[in-house]
């Protein structure tokens, strides 16, 4: 089988590139693209493939801009940072996402309903008007920048970037700073901040009571029971431990 990878970040392209020459080694990669130019220059010349995996947010637009009023006779696995509720709908040449980071497991996955549809894949018209209707309807969102925080009795914002981790203690939500000792009072839940607040590609919930960001991590090290110690760029005193469970997909999320 040959495949077309779409993707603007290198790192994601040789993670991909290793999971198919690990785990299906009579496919070929035959070619990469990371931008949307690139994407439209490939499909005009008709170059040869069985199977797309494609970013849907590449360095100079989305890829869904590229399939305007063609007619595509082959299978496309998006792969994406973002939200997914514009592909809930999208029952054209679709035939699978996955989400960043990407899981091993889940892109297999995603490749075994690949080959099993393929040989009996219809080309279909990607009309202008289903475009512009995902265009429409998928958009980058927009992170939280700044949060306003208590210490004592001072009220202040605090930069995302200056972030190095979130944490939880009784009920009540905290802000630990980069190279500070304080923490800091915020007044959404850890939940609300993963879910809809953090930019995924920068902050991660290595347990129930911790999400960390990447710029914050200093060291990690094996610690007892398969489970991760980390060291932050911060000066408080407690330990940031990935949860056994969340060892494989940190590993792969720090890898992207």
């Amino acid at each position: 089988m040959k495949i077309l990878i779409v993707e603007d970040e290198p790192l994601v392209i040789q993670r991909i590139s290793k999971i198919i020459k690990d785990n299906k080694p009579e496919w070929e990669v035959v070619s990469t693209v990371q931008s949307v130019k690139e994407l439209n220059q490939i499909l005009d010349d008709k170059f040869q493939f069985d199977l797309m995996l494609c970013d849907i947010h590449l360095a100079d637009g989305l890829s869904f801009k590229a399939f305007a009023n063609r007619k595509i006779s082959f299978p496309i696995i998006f792969i994406t940072a973002y939200d997914q509720y514009a592909l809930q709908s999208f029952d054209h040449n679709c035939i699978d996402y996955v989400l960043k980071p990407i899981q091993e497991e889940r892109l297999l996955k995603a490749f075994e309903k690949a080959e099993s549809l393929i040989k009996n894949y219809i080309p279909k018209l990607f009309n202008q008007e289903l475009i512009n209707d995902l265009l429409n309807k998928y958009k980058e969102k927009s992170y939280k920048k700044r949060f306003l925080t208590k210490l004592g009795n001072k009220i202040r914002f605090v930069s995302g970037e200056d972030v190095a981790y979130f944490y939880t203690e009784d009920g009540i939500s905290y802000l630990v700073e980069k190279g500070s000792n304080k923490k800091n009072i915020i007044e959404q839940s850890l939940n609300e901040l993963e879910q809809e607040l953090l930019d995924p590609t920068k902050f991660y919930r290595i347990n129930r009571s911790i999400i960390i960001h990447l710029d914050g991590l200093v060291d990690m090290k094996p610690y007892f029971n398969g489970r991760l110690l980390l060291s932050m760029n911060a000066m408080i005193d407690n330990e940031i431990i990935v949860a056994r469970e969340k060892v494989n997909e940190f590993k792969s999320w720090l890898n992207q």
